[in-house]
């Protein structure tokens, strides 16, 4: 019995740092495209002939 309840805790417990990692990890791929997406903003805004606009 000991043993059985030894590798469900074992399991759960790998399992939760699995899924830990795995948010974290898409938190800062979220996170590194908002700036990647906003300083290509920035850098469109600051060049006039940027942007996509018909002279």
């Amino acid at each position: 019995m000991d043993d059985l309840l030894h590798k469900l805790v074992s399991g759960a417990i790998t399992g939760g740092l699995i899924a830990l990692v795995g948010a974290l990890s898409m938190a800062a791929r979220r996170r590194r495209a908002a700036r990647d997406e906003a300083a290509a903003s920035r850098s469109a805004e600051s060049r006039p002939d940027a942007g996509g606009q018909p002279r």
